[in-house]
């Protein structure tokens, strides 16, 4: 196959698993997962098919290939020992076509690619706000949501789509200060897709989200003040600002009031949750350090931990890192947090700055914080989007996005 013609195919076939994925839900179900899994795994048999190496080892890329590499090797270990195979597999098929997702974007988008790709990935957020926000005013049903206050678009769970939000706003900010964005017209598009997710985000309600966004948009404020970018650009932030203030407007309403008050209530529901939830994970982690129960097996490892009268299911540990752990030991937590920090490391450094790549790598930090608290990892549609980010971010010198 020509390689132009299989770029054409692994671009068209990666948007559209990114428009299909957080539509369905976010791809949780076993029927939104499958055709995702067959769309991936086909483009990577293509790509074996096509007579080059399927998987070069690029400059860049060669300092996440060990971390990924040793991550993946772990994920075998941890499913070889593991307590319930059957959930086992299908978590290690996922992880492994996240991986192949990765490499494919690694090693075969060109910077016209790059620029597509993450404009297409504003539309669906800026429409999936919008829609989200008639569901919220009732001009729409939503009757899937739960807990059916929070908007939550066309996912399940508020918590989860606003992770998507936290993956797409710092890429719509960095869209505004790229040099390759001429057009009055185009940048007003920009603003205007910004305004709308901030706002929703706002009645999204999930303070995980809130906070995580929060500190790594000072961090993305710092490095485009270094930059020099945010002198250039005022008006943009002055817009940005003005689209903040706009949605603290709607600060008055019950719901959000009520929201912000339990940020520091150490009597909330779902805090006391969480912390029978982590008590029962460090003790498998205890007991299996190294390996953990296996990969995809925390729900039925955590039946052994169960803390005395915590009766709700614990289908994840509600904290990435100790997940991992309780799953496939210490030494791949710790190689999953090496594997953030080489990446948004990347987004952020001075050489072949690219504001662009910078949003990537702030949406990254943002959803690494949030994963403290939250398992957007385990949303199908957030880990697609954040494999790309990762591809986009750690793309070869010649196929940089430097200059966009």
């Amino acid at each position: 196959m020509e390689e132009g013609r299989f770029k054409i195919i692994i671009f068209y076939g990666i948007a559209a698993m990114l428009i299909f994925s957080p539509i369905a839900g976010g791809a949780t179900r076993i029927w939104a997962i499958t055709p995702i899994l067959i769309i991936i795994y086909s483009l990577l048999f293509l790509r074996l098919l096509s007579g080059t190496v399927p998987f070069k080892i690029q400059e860049r890329a060669l300092t996440g290939t060990v971390p990924v590499v040793a991550f993946a090797v772990l994920a075998i270990i941890s499913f070889a020992f593991s307590i319930y195979k059957h959930d086992s597999f299908f978590a290690l098929l996922r992880l492994f076509g996240y991986i192949g997702i990765y490499y494919l974007v690694v090693n075969n988008f060109d910077r016209m690619m790059h620029r597509r790709l993450l404009a297409l990935v504003i539309c669906i957020g800026a429409g999936l706000s919008l829609y989200g926000f008639l569901q919220y005013f009732g001009a729409l049903n939503h009757s899937w949501w739960a807990p059916k206050e929070f908007l939550a678009a066309t996912y399940v769970n508020h918590n989860h789509f606003a992770g998507y939000l936290e993956l797409v706003i710092p890429v719509t900010i960095g869209m505004l200060f790229s040099r390759r964005l001429q057009s009055l017209g185009y940048r007003l598009a920009v603003v205007a897709a910004l305004m709308i997710m901030l706002t929703v985000f706002i009645f999204v309600q999930s303070r995980g989200g809130w906070i995580s966004l929060a500190i790594a948009l000072m961090v993305m404020n710092i490095v485009l003040i270094k930059e020099g970018r945010l002198k250039k650009k005022s008006l943009f932030v002055f817009l940005f600002i003005l689209g903040l203030i706009f949605s603290f407007f709607y600060f008055n309403r019950d719901e959000v009031s009520q929201r912000i008050e339990t940020l520091t209530d150490t009597r909330d529901l779902s805090l006391q949750t969480r912390l029978e939830i982590w008590q029962g994970a460090v003790k498998m982690v205890r007991d299996n350090p190294l390996i953990g129960v296996g990969i995809g097996a925390f729900d039925y490892g955590f039946s052994q931990y169960r803390p005395e009268g915590f009766d709700a299911r614990a289908v994840n540990a509600h904290n990435e890192y100790l997940n991992v752990a309780s799953e496939m030991g210490i030494p791949a937590s710790l190689i999953m947090f090496w594997i953030f920090i080489i990446v948004i490391a990347a987004g952020l450094k001075k050489k072949h700055f690219s504001p662009r790549r910078l949003g990537c790598a702030i949406g990254i930090l943002s959803l690494a914080l949030h994963g403290l608290i939250d398992f957007n990892f385990h949303i199908p549609a957030n880990m697609l989007l954040f494999s790309v980010y990762a591809g986009l971010i750690m793309a070869p010198a010649k196929e940089d996005i430097s200059s966009v």
